[in-house]
């Protein structure tokens, strides 16, 4: 991979290529392969690239009718917490990756500007397309193994630690009446108390 341009400003700056020589030249195209700098954003809520760990992403871009379409592959190490332990967890993603960056005067009328990535000037900016990409490949609830038991709703405990864990759980309706019991208890058998 070709290493990030030194004292970068993250993969906004990283993942930036040139494609001058291929606008309004369909059939055209060239391999490109470039290395970013995470900014620690990329990734989902539970599972992110960290700061500064590198992004490699490597492709085609290809000359079309319509603009210049990029395909390719980014691939990066993941880090999150187990969501039901929150023991550490880690994740490579291998992700593909496919755009059309379509030219302003080839935008179909009528056509939703959200689902339109339209090229602007003489640049590809890569950047939203590895965000989006990672954050639909990596994990929303990631596990450290399958059977994880998780920690105890309760209290918090691992459970992992202690299998046999439990509490005696008191619907709410009896709460008062658990009082109750427990003066008994530090009384004695109410049949022998000087009250009865």
């Amino acid at each position: 991979m070709t290493p990030a341009p030194t004292g970068s400003a993250g993969p906004a700056s990283d993942l930036r290529l040139e494609v001058v020589d291929l606008i309004g030249r369909p059939g055209a195209h060239r391999p490109y392969e470039r290395t970013a700098r995470a900014t620690g954003e990329e990734g989902s809520l539970a599972m992110r690239v960290p700061a500064g760990d590198p992004i490699d992403v490597s492709g085609q871009i290809e000359s079309v009718v319509e603009g210049l379409y990029v395909s390719g592959t980014v691939q990066a190490h993941l880090v999150g917490e187990c969501s039901r332990c929150l023991d550490p967890v880690e994740e490579d993603v291998d992700a593909r990756l496919d755009e059309l960056f379509t030219y302003p005067e080839k935008v179909p009328a009528g056509a939703e500007e959200d689902d339109i990535v339209t090229l602007d000037g003489d640049e590809i900016d890569l950047a939203p397309l590895v965000h989006d990409t990672l954050a639909v490949n990596a994990a929303e609830r990631p596990l450290c193994r399958p059977d994880c038991p998780g920690l105890c709703a309760q209290c918090g405990a691992r459970l992992e630690d202690d299998p046999d864990h439990h509490h005696d759980v008191i619907d709410p309706r009896f709460a008062a009446l658990q009082g109750l019991f427990a003066d008994e208890d530090s009384d004695g058998d109410p049949g022998t108390r000087e009250d009865a």
